[in-house]
């Protein structure tokens, strides 16, 4: 009996322990259950910028809708839109009406002077005739089946094959003359081996490599030269896919007897040729010569959804959210005016600071997006956001690394990171129709081909950025279409060109201490970065190549302060001069070169520790920097004929062998009337290096002094005396 009531007794504690057990753990999972109810989202809240309150860019996230952007580009890709043609003005047409209806002021329709000539189509056709009627393609079915520059024509003829068609080879042995060719190499080249050299009647080429292979159905946009360099017209041309071409091949190899064709076109030129862009502001409430402007480009083919119909949307979506939050009172007017261009690619702005130079003293930074929508889970694209040259140190880069930071960190799974809330990321921006993946974003070093490169060339001095994905295997085809674009990274980089565009909008002097911080604290890190390269150098280098290493090494953390110390001056333009926030901007500038002389100790201890030398070397100069110090260039004064004479130089192929173009540009640039030849060298070779040289490739010496003098013979600079 005892027995029996100590076993009783054993298990109601038994029990109790496990009631308590279990109320113990209850407890712990309720309490990590409230941490994460309401911990989580102050966790997921203290992820912030600088740049902007938690409060401004939830109102900017609120109501940017990559949903609303995307119509835009629905409508935009119906039209064929080269420049200076109908399509083009239809479309320019609706980014006007839109601005006016959003509520931008001052909207106007400008017309331009166009170096070129217009040119459309009316009717294009291409048929198979013998031995079986068969229609090719036509231009109401596909309007890149024409290539640009074609003239009108109704011809048959035989069709024949010359391969690739680029080089005398091909025609051995083959009578084109008075016959239409099929090949696959370069529309220009084929046009000149087969229509001027053999009197052929015209082409018909498709991709037979690279894209065309892969995406055997992808037409590509493609042109013919208007007239030879002897002045003999262009004929025509038709763009086919892969597909196509390929079943033409087999055809031509399959029937003994000619295959004719039947080409039919209807064309006109415009001549002279003209341009327009759209303009439209948004007034600032007191500082009106420090405009920021949204850049995006009209011109291109037909379809291009993603190049550029992307960047005029979301300029559009930009100017629709900034309007309606004004006008609602939840944003105050901003403190400098804000400008919208809608342009013709690089054109426009060339042609607009050519006819009011006075203007570029009007505008603050440029922020330009050049496809800026595309659906990253195809052909493994980046949305790339470059960053002004070195030869324009700018405030900009720092506001647009931060926010572009954020935004990829709140927008990729980040493995420890809570949500909260269910969502993927911890500051989701996500449309309503597009995909739920990550923002895979980067900021890189400078790169042109876009509209910034007119801001940020040294004749104009603007600092400007571009929102570029790539790469892009859709650019310039058919297949750039409205499948190629995702409303979530529209909306993303929309959001992330708005809150930069605010920023700068509304800075006022309180803010620019945290913009001095950034700008200082960044800084610091990329000399560090420098610092790392420079000692790289020297432990590369071995004797008797020491010394020009440690030149080279020295040369690229000069430079690195250089350019830090022109960074922190830009912010001079937010400061009144004598304020506290200027004594603040100084004081930084002198702790910079104390910072300097610091990490130039270190380098000389490096230099010595690997050498085993007491003292590092007393650099000297060789008799050609010598000679090329002597040699300092100047821009010509006339903005209108030093951007005609540019343009031909630095974007028209005028290169110098290896020299990357981008570095052709950026030698051009450092030209200021104080920088000699070999300053010159000195700071291009040392952006070339710190970008690496899989990116700018190599800078030589001999190379710069044959690209200034190249320059000179163009007449866009002179020496000064």
């Amino acid at each position: 009996m005892e027995k029996m009531v100590r076993m009783v007794h054993f298990f109601k504690r038994r029990r109790l322990m496990k009631a308590h057990i279990t109320k113990r753990i209850f407890c712990r999972y309720l309490a990590l259950l409230i941490v994460l109810i309401f911990v989580s989202p102050l966790l997921v809240k203290s992820q912030q910028t600088p740049f902007l309150s938690d409060e401004e860019y939830r109102l900017l996230a609120n109501e940017i809708s990559g949903d609303i952007a995307y119509e835009h580009i629905r409508l935009l890709t119906q039209w064929h839109r080269p420049g200076s043609s109908p399509g083009y003005h239809q479309a320019a047409l609706y980014i006007k009406e839109k601005a006016e209806e959003y509520g931008l002021q001052d909207v106007k329709l400008i017309k331009q002077e166009y170096r070129g000539r217009g040119w459309f189509v009316k009717k294009g056709e291409l048929w198979v005739l013998e031995p079986e009627e068969v229609k090719v393609t036509s231009y109401a079915e596909c309007a890149l089946a024409v290539c640009s520059n074609s003239r009108s024509d109704d011809v048959t003829a035989e069709l024949v094959d010359v391969g690739n068609g680029n080089s005398d080879d091909d025609y051995k042995d083959i009578d084109v003359a008075g016959k239409i060719v099929l090949a696959s190499g370069s529309p220009y080249t084929v046009m000149n081996q087969a229509v001027w050299k053999r009197e052929a009647l015209g082409i018909v080429v498709y991709n037979g490599r690279g894209r065309g292979i892969d995406y055997p159905d992808q037409i590509p946009w493609s042109s013919i030269p208007y007239e030879s360099r002897d002045k003999k017209p262009g004929t025509f041309g038709f763009s086919l896919s892969y597909r196509q071409g390929m079943k033409l091949k087999d055809l031509l190899a399959n029937n003994e007897k000619p295959v004719k064709v039947g080409a039919v076109l209807d064309t006109e030129f415009i001549e002279p040729g003209w341009q327009e862009m759209v303009e439209g502001i948004i007034p600032g409430s007191q500082i009106h010569d420090q405009d920021i402007v949204f850049t995006a480009h009209i011109q291109e083919e037909k379809f291009s959804a993603n190049d550029d119909a992307t960047g005029c949307a979301n300029g559009l979506e930009i100017a629709r959210t900034f309007v309606r939050l004004i006008k609602e009172g939840k944003m105050k007017p901003p403190v400098r005016d804000i400008r919208f261009w809608w342009v013709d690619e690089i054109s426009s702005e060339w042609q607009y600071f050519a006819d009011h130079p006075e203007e570029r003293s009007q505008f603050l930074a440029n922020v330009n997006q050049d496809m800026a929508g595309a659906d990253l889970r195809y052909g493994g694209r980046t949305q790339n956001i470059c960053l002004p040259p070195y030869s324009l140190p700018s405030f900009l880069s720092d506001v647009t690394q931060g926010i572009i930071e954020f935004m990829v960190k709140g927008n990729t799974d980040q493995l420890a990171a809570q949500t909260g809330s269910g969502e993927p990321f911890t500051r989701p921006v996500l449309s309503l129709l597009g995909s739920r993946e990550p923002y895979r974003a980067a900021v890189i070093p400078f790169h042109g081909n876009t509209d910034h490169m007119l801001f940020t060339a040294s004749i104009i001095g603007i600092p400007g950025i571009s929102f570029t994905n790539w790469p892009d295997d859709y650019i310039h085809s058919s297949d750039d279409d409205l499948w190629n674009v995702d409303r979530t990274q529209l909306q993303r980089n929309a959001l992330a060109a708005a809150a930069i565009m605010y920023y700068l909008a509304y800075l006022d002097e309180p803010r620019v201490p945290t913009l001095i911080a950034e700008v200082y604290g960044s800084g610091i890190s990329r000399i560090g970065r420098e610092l790392k390269l420079a000692m790289g150098m020297i432990h590369k280098g071995e004797a008797p190549a020491t010394k020009e290493a440690y030149k080279k090494a020295s040369n690229q953390l000069r430079q690195a302060f250089l350019r830090e110390e022109k960074a922190l001056e830009s912010i001079s333009v937010f400061v009144p001069a004598n304020s506290p926030v200027s004594k603040l901007l100084q004081s930084y500038k002198i702790k910079l070169m104390k910072i300097m002389r610091e990490y130039q100790a270190d380098l000389d201890q490096y230099y010595c520790s690997v050498t085993g030398e007491k003292k590092p070397p007393t650099l000297t100069l060789s008799p050609k920097e010598k000679e090329l110090s002597t040699k300092v260039p100047e821009p010509i004064p006339s903005v209108k004929d030093y951007l005609d004479k540019y343009i031909a130089i630095v974007m028209g192929g005028v290169g110098v062998r290896g020299l990357h173009g981008l570095m052709s540009y950026e030698i051009v640039n450092f030209v200021d009337a104080k920088n000699s030849y070999l300053d010159i060298f000195n700071a291009v070779s040392a952006e070339a290096l710190s970008a690496g040289e899989f990116y700018y490739g190599k800078v030589t010496l001999e190379m710069v002094e044959e690209c200034l003098n190249k320059a000179l013979e163009a007449g866009i600079i002179t020496l000064s005396q």
